[in-house]
């Protein structure tokens, strides 16, 4: 491995530690609740307090890490994550567990931002696919691997849960010092807070909807203020509706796979085909954009529209193809999202695009808990979803074409 691509995967190794987490606190929700004596969905708001926060500061943490540079802010989160998931370990009250989860969320969004930036910034732009797909792989392991250890957990103690996150948070620090400095400063200053407030009023809005006004407001504001080009945007809109797809499908094969009631073991074996073909497809579809551009992602939305439809075929099968294709999509389209900007601008780029992330992924669970185990409308969603993120590039090449 050269040093470039260690960098890389030092540097995403906290957002790593994130999603790994992220994923294993699902399978010890129903444990936590039990053990003190609450609701599930009170329970449940140690996923929706960490998301929360995480949407609210992951841009405003663009500005602190134009300013004092990425590798500190990637030090700081990581740090914040380890201290924090140590002092769950010895806490005996639930408040005392969500409030450390905000800590945590805080963490969460600072390296959330700072290993895509990363990622973006060191390498030439011949490389910058490569590195993004690299980034992808290793974050998108720690979904692969987050659901059977949080499965196994769960048979022990739900504490180790948060010892395993704090050791390797800690190991990680370690290995992140190591790294050189990048620094970028795009200018734009206090303005970015007005796309902040776009995914802010969408999270904010699926808990009470009046908030979606913020929305409204940070879109028109953003488009007047922030200059960072139509192409950002339109890929950027592009990568947040096919994600919308992404993360709705992963959720309905568990869901799926649970209503067979098959044995744990089985389930979730099987759970692990979708991510797993979309980690190991995501490092080549990058290296694959550094040639082709913006073909490779228009090739992954027409192939995830089509995969959908083996859904009604073979569910496994579906799995494997929707989980390619994904790869493909993704990490191509955010390598183009990323090098259509300057330089200078890519930190905030990065805080915008991982927290549109995050936003999706909600909207994913939101959809897939509402629908289940019901096919129809996942394939058609899939469908439209996909379909219109390639007239989206369709205009992009319009506009490249023009100029």
């Amino acid at each position: 491995m050269n040093e470039l691509s260690k960098s890389v995967l030092f540097s995403s190794l906290p957002s790593f530690i994130s999603s790994l987490e992220a994923t294993m606190i699902l399978m010890v929700i129903p444990l936590i609740a039990k053990d003190f004596s609450i609701t599930y969905v009170k329970a449940s708001t140690l996923l929706s307090i960490y998301i929360v926060t995480e949407v609210l500061l992951s841009i405003p943490f663009s500005l602190l890490a134009e300013k004092v540079g990425v590798k500190m802010v990637i030090i700081l989160g990581t740090m914040i994550m380890a201290l924090s998931s140590f002092l769950i370990i010895f806490s005996n009250s639930f408040l005392l567990i969500l409030i450390l989860r905000i800590f945590q969320g805080v963490g969460a969004s600072m390296v959330l931002l700072t290993s895509l930036s990363y990622a973006s910034l060191i390498g030439s732009d011949e490389e910058r696919g490569k590195m993004i797909g690299l980034n992808h792989t290793i974050v998108s392991l720690g979904y692969v691997f987050g659901l059977p250890l949080g499965g196994i957990i769960a048979e022990i103690n739900w504490k180790y849960l948060f010892a395993i996150t704090s050791v390797l948070s800690f190991i990680s620090l370690f290995l992140i010092l190591s790294l050189n400095e990048v620094h970028a400063k795009s200018g734009l200053g206090i303005n970015i807070i007005y796309t902040s407030l776009i995914f802010d009023g969408i999270i904010l809005g699926l808990y009470y909807p009046p908030f979606l006004l913020l929305s409204l407001v940070g879109l028109v504001m953003t488009l007047w203020k922030i200059k960072l080009g139509k192409v950002f945007y339109l890929t950027s809109l592009s990568g947040f509706l096919h994600s919308i797809t992404r993360n709705m499908i992963a959720a309905f094969f568990v869901f799926y796979l649970y209503s067979l009631h098959l044995p744990a073991l089985i389930i979730g074996s099987l759970v692990l085909l979708y991510p797993l073909s979309f980690t190991f497809v995501s490092f080549y579809a990058g290296k694959l954009h550094d040639k082709y551009k913006l073909r490779v992602a228009s090739f992954g939305f027409v192939s995830m529209a089509l995969s959908s439809l083996s859904l009604f075929f073979n569910v496994i099968l579906g799995e494997f193809l929707l989980g390619a294709s994904s790869g493909i999509a993704t990490t191509s389209n955010t390598a183009y999202t990323m090098s259509s900007v300057r330089n200078k601008d890519r930190i905030v780029a990065s805080g915008i695009r991982s927290v549109q992330g995050v936003v999706s992924n909600t909207i994913g669970l939101i959809i897939a808990s509402y629908f289940r185990t019901f096919l129809t409308p996942y394939a058609e969603i899939t469908v439209l979803l996909n379909l219109a993120s390639l007239l989206i590039l369709g205009i992009v090449v319009f506009f490249a074409n023009i100029e």
